[in-house]
C-alpha cells in the first residue's frame, strides 16, 4: 500500500525563510554601516575644505573615520560568515534533492535524501522519500504483472501449439465420417427411419469439421502478400457479395468514403475477409432488418485509414465488450457460431500493424471500427503468386 505524505510539522527552530532574513539584515546592516562611514568621510572632507577644522578636528575626523572603517570590516566580515553559515545548509539541501531526482528520473527507485535540517528541507526530504518508496512499489507490481504475463503468453502458446495438432489429427477423421454418411444418405430411401438419425450426424460431423478448421486458421501464421490498395474497392467487393443475399434484404446499407483517400498497403484478400466477417456479424445482430452504416476516413494526425462498420442492432452487453475478441467467445445460440472470426480479424489486423476497436450501446448498436497504416515498416513489399 502507498504511505500518505506527511503534513508539514510545527515547532522548528529556524524556517529557511526565517534563516533568508536573517542572512538578509546582515547584509543590510553591513552596507548600512558602510554607507555611514562614507558619509562621514565626505562630511570631514568638506569642512576641511571650508576651514571649518584645526587640526585637532581633522584628527578627531580621521580617528573616527578609521573607527567606522574598522567597525564596517568588521561588520561585513560578520555578515558574509552569518550569510554563508546560514546558506550553507540550504544548497546542501537542495543539492541532495537534485542528485536524488536526478538518480529516480534515471529509473533508480531506490534513491533516498537524508536532510535533518529541522526545517521545510526535512519535510520535503521526507515527502520525497515517501514519493520514491510508492515508486519502487507500483514498479515491483509492474514488474510481476509483466512478468506474469510473458507466463501465461508462454503457457497460451504451449496450448496453442497442441490444440492445432490434435485438430490436425482430428480434421481427416470428420471429413471421412462427412463423406461416408453423404453417402450413404445417397443410397437411403427416404423413408427409411434411420435416414434423420444420419443427417444428424453429418449435420454434427460438419458442425466439428468447422471448429477444427477455425482452429487451424486461428493456430496457423498465414503469409500475406501486401500491395498498395484502394480500401474502398475493397468495401464494395465486399457489400456486392452479400447485399443480394436473402439476410439483407430488409437492411438499408449507407456507404460514407471521405475523398483524396490514400492506398493502403495490405492483403486485400484477408482484410476483405475481416469486413466480411465484420459485415456478417451485423447483419445478424441486427436480424436481417435494420441500417448497415460503412465509413472510410484519413486519420491524418496518425496517417491511417479508418473502416468503421456500424450497425443498429440490440447491442453487447458492457460485460462481454472486453471478451469479444476472446477465441470460442460467441453470443450466438449454439450451432450458429464457433467464437473466431473475430479473434481470427484482431490477428490479422494486427499483423497489418493496425488497431481494431469496439464500441457499443445496449438497445442502439455496435460499431467495429479497423484501423490500417497507410504504409508498412517492411523493406519490400511481397507479391502475390500468379
Amino acid at each position: 500500500m502507498i504511505a500518505e505524505v506527511q503534513a508539514p510539522r510545527h515547532g522548528r527552530h529556524l524556517s529557511i525563510a526565517a534563516k533568508l532574513a536573517v542572512s538578509f539584515l546582515a547584509v543590510i546592516a553591513a552596507l548600512s554601516l558602510l554607507f555611514m562611514v562614507v558619509g562621514v568621510h565626505l562630511i570631514g572632507d568638506l569642512m576641511l575644505q571650508a576651514d571649518m577644522l584645526d587640526d585637532r578636528g581633522a584628527d578627531i575626523r580621521s580617528r573616527t573615520v578609521n573607527a567606522f572603517l574598522a567597525v564596517t570590516f568588521t561588520g561585513a566580515v560578520g555578515a558574509m560568515g552569518l550569510s554563508y553559515v546560514m546558506a550553507r545548509p540550504i544548497t546542501r539541501s537542495l543539492e541532495q534533492l537534485v542528485a536524488a531526482s536526478s538518480d529516480v528520473a534515471r529509473g533508480n527507485f531506490e534513491a533516498t535524501v537524508d536532510i535533518s535540517t529541522n526545517d521545510e528541507f526535512e519535510d520535503l526530504a521526507e515527502s520525497f522519500n515517501t514519493m520514491a518508496a510508492a515508486l519502487r512499489e507500483r514498479d515491483a507490481q509492474l514488474k510481476e504483472m509483466a512478468e506474469n504475463r510473458v507466463r501465461k503468453s508462454e503457457r497460451l502458446a504451449i496450448v496453442g501449439q497442441l490444440a492445432a495438432g490434435v485438430a490436425h489429427e482430428l480434421n481427416n477423421p470428420l471429413q471421412g465420417i462427412v463423406t461416408y454418411s453423404l453417402l450413404m444418405l445417397e443410397d437411403m430411401p427416404d423413408g427409411d427411419p434411420n435416414r434423420e438419425m444420419l443427417q444428424t450426424i453429418v449435420t454434427q460431423a460438419e458442425r466439428c469439421t468447422k471448429i477444427v478448421r477455425g482452429l487451424l486458421d486461428f493456430s496457423r501464421q498465414k503469409k500475406s502478400y501486401k500491395k498498395p490498395c484502394d480500401v474502398t474497392l475493397v468495401v464494395d467487393e465486399c457489400l456486392s457479395l452479400v447485399e443480394h443475399q436473402a439476410l439483407f434484404h430488409n437492411i438499408a446499407i449507407e456507404r460514407s468514403f471521405a475523398e483524396d483517400l490514400p492506398d493502403v498497403v495490405m492483403d486485400p484478400a484477408q482484410i476483405e475477409q475481416v469486413l466480411m466477417n465484420l459485415i456478417m456479424n451485423a447483419a445478424e445482430a441486427m436480424e436481417g432488418e435494420g441500417l448497415l452504416r460503412i465509413t472510410v476516413t484519413h486519420l491524418r494526425p496518425q496517417d491511417m485509414v479508418a473502416i468503421s462498420v456500424q450497425d443498429t442492432g440490440p447491442g453487447i452487453p458492457p460485460g462481454d465488450l472486453q471478451k469479444v475478441f476472446v477465441p470460442f467467445f460467441t453470443t450466438k445460440e449454439a450451432g450458429q457460431g464457433v467464437g473466431l472470426g473475430l479473434a481470427i480479424s484482431y490477428g490479422i489486423v494486427e499483423e497489418h500493424g493496425g488497431t481494431i476497436t469496439v464500441e457499443s450501446e445496449v438497445g442502439l448498436g455496435t460499431t467495429f471500427t479497423v484501423r490500417l497504416p497507410v504504409k508498412v515498416e517492411t523493406p519490400a513489399l511481397e507479391e502475390a503468386p500468379s
